[in-house]
C-alpha cells in the first residue's frame, strides 16, 4: 500500500518502500525511493532512522551544487518544503505500523477461547 501526496515533494510511506517526489529549481519533478521495510516503525529508534533516511534523500534531491547566495537559498527552500510535505506521510507510516502491531496482537490466537484447558 502506498500513498501519494499532491505537493511539490512527497513521500509515500506505507507498507512498501517509499517514493519521494521533488521539483528542483527548473520545476522538473523527479522521484526516488526511501526503503523502510527493514525498520520497526513501532519503536522510537525505527522512526528516528526513517526520519534520518528521509532527511538524507531530501538533502541529495535538493542539492543544486552552487555556492552562491541564490543557490544556497533555493536549496534551503527546497529542503524546508520537502520536509514539511513529507511529515504527514512519515506520521502516517508510523501510525500504520502501530495499527498493524495492534491488529496482530488482537488476532494472535491467545484468547482464552483459543487456549485449551483454561
Amino acid at each position: 500500500m502506498s500513498f501519494r501526496m499532491p505537493v511539490t515533494f512527497a513521500l509515500a510511506l506505507a507498507l512498501v518502500p517509499a517514493t519521494a517526489y521533488a521539483a528542483p529549481a527548473d520545476s522538473t519533478p523527479f522521484e526516488t525511493t526511501v526503503a523502510h521495510d527493514d525498520l520497526d516503525l513501532t519503536t522510537p529508534e525505527g522512526a528516528a532512522r526513517l526520519e534520518q533516511r528521509v532527511l538524507t534523500k531530501v538533502r541529495r534531491m535538493c542539492a543544486l551544487g552552487g555556492r552562491d547566495g541564490t543557490s544556497l537559498r533555493l536549496e534551503r527552500e527546497c529542503r524546508a518544503t520537502a520536509l514539511a510535505a513529507t511529515a504527514p506521510a512519515i506520521r502516517l507510516a508510523i501510525a500504520n505500523a502501530r495499527l498493524d502491531q495492534v491488529r496482530l496482537a488482537q488476532t494472535d490466537g491467545a484468547s482464552p477461547a483459543a487456549t485449551p484447558g483454561v
